[in-house]
């Protein structure tokens, strides 16, 4: 898996997905108005980034980057994003192979687990 490859699936969800950066120049897939699905946070809409590491094969950073904060900074692993004050850094690792549909899966099951 590379990271183009997580881009690809994203879209083929019917998600608008962009490259940003944060202010060390590392870059990110950041999936606009992501609905979560399930959990205490099912219905609200979020921003979605992973840091793309240049890796190969691809490691998925035990980091999600979501866009609005959705709950009190420092509860459930989470802390200050680098990409801005708006950003929340949710701790999570993956312990699975990667593949687009893997680490999407990993995504919304850690914001569903909420």
């Amino acid at each position: 898996m590379a990271p183009d490859d997580l881009d690809t699936h994203l879209r083929s969800l019917g998600l608008d997905v962009e490259l940003i950066s944060d202010p060390k120049n590392n870059t990110y897939t950041a999936a606009r108005n992501v609905t979560i699905p399930t959990g205490s946070l099912a219905g609200r809409v979020c921003d979605v980034a992973l840091q793309r590491l240049p890796a190969v094969p691809y490691q998925v950073p035990a980091a999600i980057h979501i866009r609005p904060i959705l709950v009190p900074m420092g509860t459930v692993g989470t802390q200050a994003s680098d990409l801005g004050s708006d950003w929340q850094y949710w701790s999570r690792r993956l312990d699975r192979p990667p593949t687009p549909q893997v680490v999407w899966a990993h995504v919304l099951t850690v914001l569903g687990e909420v």
